[in-house]
């Protein structure tokens, strides 16, 4: 590999504190993300992810709800999830309000973070939603809403729903359908439950038409009977870990023969160059356990039964984002080389030594993400009758069943009640959990 003159004279190196000033304010920030993505915790996952999944997964809010994160989106993303679940559904509204307004402003690029990312990391880029978790603003301002009793509130966010999945009807990729025929129908219940029939009718007919198994209608229940949508959440969705490969650069025919005094060997078969890219490990997942509905002791067999995989429709963003990070990669390793060529040509041989073990150890992937979303969406609809009634879910599978007590709820005549749920891990043991 060779660069060009321009670079060899050394005048890249004379750009580069310029390149480095442009993003001298997020320079600490993505120095303290860098280093943080090499504490590394159980199937690859970053250790700071890792100990706020298990503060939510054991209700320790107040943990989970001081939690910071060095991207301003991001740290507000993981704060409205942690005060959605500790019940603070309106708090948890009102930040995703915000959060929705800052993901649609990283639409536009800011050219100096850019600038910053082509010697660093991706970690100097703004964090940017991907186009699923984009999905999950709306979807947990709705239930947060709903949950607080704010119907109108609750109708906002679902219209923001349909709308964000309508905009994907041109280049949906088919591990995506799922998701979104649920999403779509949940929209679309949230609507009924506020009294927008008409609306409500066209998601139903929408998510008919995304995924067969979504009924295209929904009749209303009759006299003295009610409707319950339980929202299961199951798990966590797939993590991003790094993954990294080395590449020496040089000339193969001058590095065969370095130990020949009498030929002097080209200096590229001195550098080698580090590219580190993000790939998606899925967290361990119970196969063939199927949730089932309870009112009072009997079984309420569902009438609509939609289940999706948050971890498929994460995996096309995946590959839909890999020819865009490839690229970068790849220009910011060119950058690198030929920052410490540079450095080699103007300072000697140990400075190019010490830039290019400077690029290699800053060289990480950007496996920033909204790592709190479920790793399944289920949504279980059935007719009960109507009046106060005790719900549970249960789970089997192959260990002893999971019990999960939703309490007593009051469902009124030809109504619709939706209440959610979140199962953060599928223990062995036979359980009973009150949920908040």
């Amino acid at each position: 590999m060779h660069v060009t003159d321009a670079f060899r004279s050394g005048r890249l190196l004379r750009v580069a504190p310029f390149i480095l000033a442009l993003g001298a304010g997020a320079a600490c920030s993505t120095l303290r993300t860098t280093l943080q993505g090499y504490e590394v915790g159980s199937n690859g996952i970053a250790r700071p992810q890792q100990r706020l999944r298990e503060a939510l997964a054991a209700s320790d809010f107040v943990r989970a709800l001081a939690w910071h994160d060095e991207d301003e989106l991001l740290d507000r993303l993981s704060r409205a999830t942690a005060a959605y679940y500790a019940g603070q559904f309106l708090r948890a509204g009102a930040m995703l309000d915000t959060a929705a307004l800052v993901s649609d402003d990283r639409i536009t690029a800011r050219l100096s973070r850019d600038a910053l990312a082509l010697v660093t990391n991706d970690n100097a880029r703004p964090y940017r939603p991907r186009r699923t978790e984009r999905l999950f603003i709306p979807y947990f301002g709705m239930l947060a809403y709903a949950r607080a009793g704010s119907w109108s509130d609750a109708a906002v966010e679902a219209r923001r729903l349909l709308a964000q999945i309508g905009r994907h009807d041109g280049d949906r990729d088919d591990r995506e359908r799922p998701l979104h025929a649920t999403l779509e129908h949940l929209a679309g219940a949230v609507l009924e439950r506020a009294g927008c029939a008409d609306e409500a009718q066209v998601a139903y007919r929408i998510a008919n038409r995304l995924h067969g198994r979504a009924p295209e209608r929904i009749a209303p229940p009759e006299q003295d009977s009610a409707e319950i949508l339980v929202v299961v959440e199951r798990g966590f969705v797939a993590h991003r870990v790094t993954e990294r490969i080395d590449i020496h650069v040089g000339d193969d025919e001058s590095h065969r023969w370095k130990d020949d005094p009498r030929r002097e060997h080209d200096d590229d078969a001195e550098h080698w160059i580090a590219i580190a890219f993000p790939a998606l490990r899925r967290s361990e997942r119970r196969v063939g356990s199927t949730p089932q509905l309870r009112v009072d002791t009997a079984v309420a067999e569902p009438t609509v039964r939609l289940s999706s995989l948050v971890d498929d429709a994460a995996m096309a963003d995946e590959q839909r984002d890999r020819l865009a990070m490839l690229a970068r990669a790849t220009a910011r390793a060119g950058a690198k080389y030929a920052i410490a060529r540079a450095a080699k040509d103007a300072k000697g041989e140990l400075a190019g030594t010490l830039a290019n073990y400077g690029a290699s150890l800053l060289e990480r992937a950007d496996v920033r993400s909204w790592h709190l979303l479920p790793q399944e969406v289920e949504l279980l609809r059935a007719r009960v009758p109507a009046g106060t009634r005790s719900i549970r879910v249960e789970v089997e599978g192959d260990g002893p069943r999971r019990i999960i007590e939703l309490g007593t709820v009051t469902m009124r005549s030809r109504a619709l009640t939706i209440v959610p749920v979140r199962l953060w891990r599928e223990g062995r043991s036979a359980e009973s959990i009150a949920v908040r």
